[in-house]
């Protein structure tokens, strides 16, 4: 969908209007998938900036993973088989 209005505006002026905010919620490469979605939870967010790194001074940016991004991951993985069994186990 193209609109004339919106042509002449670019990412940067959005980026600019808002403001460079500090990362204040971000999750480690190595965090489990039920960190990251109790941190979204809990500060009402879908995505999360991704950091990796030796150690926890040095850590760079990874990716971003979304909440879609891992209810894919666990729809369409093993880890659906795995999580169906425990439910069946534990009952």
């Amino acid at each position: 969908m193209k609109t004339r209005a919106l042509e002449k505006y670019t990412v940067r002026d959005v980026l600019e209007y808002r403001g460079h905010p500090q990362l204040q919620h971000t999750v480690d490469e190595c965090d489990t998938v039920e960190d990251a979605l109790e941190l979204m939870y809990a500060h009402d967010v879908v995505s999360l900036p991704v950091l990796g790194g030796s150690n926890s001074d040095d850590q760079a940016f990874v990716d971003i993973v979304s909440v879609y991004d891992l209810r894919d991951y666990i729809t369409n993985s093993q880890v659906r088989l795995r999580l169906c069994y425990y439910v069946h186990v534990s009952e």
